[in-house]
């Protein structure tokens, strides 16, 4: 897309004067005040012509015959020219449409520059990048961008609309320009390109079942791209992932309809999935399948080996990094497509006007359980940070109340026997006598390494997190004549005051240390030189998220509980009932803990919905 592109050059001011500085024993009289000539400007006018052999250049997509994308330019429209001064900082210089140019073939732009910007016989890329997402604004390259080089784009907002290819499309090109007197050049014109793919499909099911949305997810799908200032070339900086119907992957509204998809260039394997309105509640039963994870990114490491934690005299353990969480089932009609080479400026589709036509096929994917992105995270809804009760979304399947996963696509607070169903709200669970019961542990479902992970037992969290130091085992420090136990209450400090806020409420929860951490270390973890250890208030004793990464201990969130039977989540924040393996006298046990208590073996509301912090068991 070539631009025939002249500058013209009038002078606004005179031109700055050049000076040295010396050594001299002449007093020079800094008080009066000096006229700083300033630095003479070049009014720049480009005019970028798609007439005659010269493929066009614009602004809107249209689909014209030929494998590149060609545009149109719209009012408001405007060129970027970087360009870099003398002490190696770029600089941005933007060029307006003349509003007369607006919707013809001829794009005339104009701007100005500071002369020495320019260079006779330097090459210059310009880049036209559009719209922000909502397309009410133009895009910038602000000052951080551009010393940092790069400029990053949302992919994840796409419409799938042509007309808004301009939110998310970068056009990109280079010129030499030449500088004789007053006037300058392009030598030879100039030729955009998007630096991104352009594909055009049509989604639609193979039983012509209604389609509400589409998602797009795959290997080489990006939400995001960065572009390079200097090169011009795009690269991918978030993926949609692979797995379906998660927040990462790109959602296109209802159709069926004719989608327009931007894509980072590079190899591609796109897979298309099309809802409908039963995709969430006609499978919401499916039984979860088991999934494996890798041990490097599954567990609370400590010195470049998982953290060990002594939870009895002959066991030790090793916890996971995260809450488990279960992803709910989903029911899409899904088309996989083979691994793609797509180049810059490429416009794919079956040819002029016709898009790629696909045909979803029905699927179902299967729930299964996950473990948190961070030890802090929960899946919770949230309607406040402060605390309070919320009431879940549900919808009946069968007569019976379940949570909706089209609302919330993860789920953490299941209660004890829901292994196979975890997202039903009256459970009717029931065992006798008193024991560890095995059956329905979470663990089952959820595969490290090669082996399955587990709930603790009630008194497996109570060693763990002994309440005296009377007797002396591997979860107790001791120190000269001092002894302490090896876990203590904190919360995150998000502004760094050492006071815990309550607007917003900083997120309370137990830190529990590794047997093989020292005192020190564990203190270090901590803000304030003297932390309490075992009792105490929460909010004295202040981490934050970076300490608690990098440190090789376990948090466990405060997060709330949901009552037998009920849609309700109450007290967020203030409130963390945790699921154990144990029962005694037919009721299931929990772990219960506040910012000031813990109890092991709470049999209060046995049915009730608890998150979950799996084990695995180490070898000793």
């Amino acid at each position: 897309m070539k631009l025939k592109i002249k500058f013209f050059l009038p002078v606004m001011c005179m031109a700055i004067s050049s000076f040295t500085l010396s050594c001299s024993s002449e007093i020079t009289d800094l008080s009066e005040e000096k006229d700083v000539p300033a630095e003479k400007m070049l009014t720049i006018s480009v005019t970028a012509a798609t007439e005659g052999a010269m493929p066009a250049t614009k602004a809107m997509l249209t689909e014209a015959n030929g494998a590149n994308s060609s545009w149109t330019w719209e009012n408001g429209d405007k060129l970027l020219l970087i360009t870099t001064n003398g002490a190696g900082k770029k600089q941005v210089t933007t060029l307006t449409l003349e509003p007369s140019a607006a919707g013809s073939t001829r794009g005339e732009f104009s701007g100005s520059i500071p002369v020495s910007e320019i260079t006779d016989g330097n090459s210059y890329r310009f880049f036209y990048i559009g719209k922000n997402t909502t397309g009410n604004a133009d895009r910038s390259i602000s000052e951080s961008e551009a010393q940092a080089g790069e400029i990053n784009i949302d992919l994840a907002s796409q419409t799938g609309k042509i007309t808004d290819l301009k939110n998310n499309c970068v056009l990109s090109g280079t010129g030499i320009i030449a500088v004789n007197g007053t006037q300058a050049t392009v030598e030879g014109g100039i030729l955009l390109k998007n630096v991104f793919a352009i594909a055009h499909f049509y989604m639609e099911a193979n039983d012509g079942t209604a389609i509400t949305k589409v998602g797009l997810r795959g290997t080489g799908v990006y939400t995001s791209a960065s572009i390079n200032l200097t090169t011009g070339k795009a690269r991918g900086v978030t993926t949609a992932g692979l797995d379906v119907d998660p927040e990462s992957n790109i959602f296109f509204p209802a159709g069926p309809a004719g989608l327009y998809i931007t894509f980072v260039p590079g190899t591609v394997t796109p897979i298309f999935d099309a809802y409908y309105a039963g995709s969430y509640s006609d499978v919401i039963t499916a039984t979860p399948e088991t999934r494996s994870y890798t041990e490097a990114e599954s567990f609370v490491y400590y010195k470049n080996h998982k953290a060990a934690f002594s939870v009895s005299n002959t066991q030790r353990v090793a916890i996971t990094n995260g809450n488990m969480q279960y992803v709910m089932p989903v029911k899409t009609y899904s088309y996989g497509m083979s691994a793609n080479l797509l180049k810059a400026n490429a416009l794919i589709r079956w040819k002029k006007g016709i898009p790629l036509k696909i045909k979803g096929m029905p699927t179902i994917h299967a729930g299964y359980y996950r473990l948190a992105s961070e030890q802090w995270s929960t899946a919770m809804p949230k309607n406040t940070k402060a605390g309070g009760s919320y009431s879940y979304e549900t919808i009946k399947k069968d007569g019976k109340d379940y949570i909706s996963p089209e609302k919330y696509r993860y789920f953490d607070l299941p209660s004890w026997g829901t292994i196979d169903n975890p997202t039903i709200i009256k459970n009717l669970f029931s065992i006798s006598g008193t024991g560890t019961e095995t059956a329905h542990d979470f663990g089952k479902k959820l595969i490290v390494g090669t082996a399955e992970t587990r709930v603790m037992t009630s008194n497996e969290w109570a060693y763990l997190m002994p309440s005296t130091t009377s007797t002396v085992n591997n979860r107790v420090w001791v120190i000269g004549t001092k002894k302490y136990v090896k876990w203590a209450r904190c919360f995150i400090d998000e502004n760094g005051n050492n006071t815990r806020d309550t607007n917003p409420a900083e997120l309370r929860g137990y830190l529990i240390f590794p047997d093989d951490m020292t005192y020190d270390e564990a203190k270090a973890v901590f803000t304030k030189g003297n932390p309490t250890f075992g009792s105490g208030n929460a909010n004295s004793n202040p981490t934050t998220y970076e300490k608690i990464r990098n440190s090789g201990a376990v948090f466990i969130p405060l997060s709330a509980w949901r009552p037998t039977g009920s849609k309700t989540l109450s007290v967020w924040g203030e409130h963390g009932n945790y699921s154990t393996s144990s029962y005694q006298n037919g009721a299931m046990l929990h772990v219960r803990v506040t910012a000031t208590s813990s109890t092991f073996a709470d049999r209060s509301d046995p049915n009730q919905g608890c998150m979950s912090r799996l084990v695995q068991n180490l070898d000793n």
